[in-house]
């Protein structure tokens, strides 16, 4: 298989491709034999290198994955989420999903704890802001209509 070069190729999530590997209780010589080198499947899990097409159906079928499966989310780049609470679960769940999948020491392990309960806290602040704001704003519509109607 010809390697492509660093940059180019498909848009993945790269913890799906270690979480689908390790699931599948192979290591990344096991997943790269001889098509593709170690290196380059670690970099593709780092996020520091994207498959081709060709790669990335070689991971799938050898990890018994959809490709679909690897695909990373694609959403319109409009510069601020409308969810932020959303985003903040997202991305607690991402550590929690990192520090389980790493080797670490007590005190990371619990940082990344720490880190994962912090986000979710800021998650239900920001449904609380958001809810408030929105009775805030019917309130207002609802005095603003009685002052018309008056």
């Amino acid at each position: 298989m010809q390697r492509g070069t660093r940059g180019s190729g498909l848009v993945v999530d790269p913890l799906r491709v270690r979480e689908a590997r390790i699931e599948a209780g192979l290591s990344l010589a096991q997943l790269a034999r001889d098509d593709v080198s170690r290196t380059f499947i670690h970099f593709v899990e780092t996020g520091q290198s994207r498959p081709s097409q060709r790669v990335l159906a070689l991971i799938a079928r050898r990890t018994g994955k959809p490709i679909s499966y690897f695909m990373a989310e694609s959403k319109p780049d409009t510069g601020q989420s409308t969810d932020l609470a959303a985003d903040l679960i997202r991305v607690g769940e991402r550590v929690r999903k990192f520090a389980a999948m790493n080797r670490l020491t007590m005190v990371e392990r619990e940082a990344m704890t720490l880190i994962a309960v912090t986000l979710r806290q800021g998650a239900e602040l920001a449904k609380s802001v958001q809810t408030t704001s929105r009775r805030g704003s019917n309130a207002a519509r609802v005095a603003k209509t009685a002052m018309h109607e008056a």
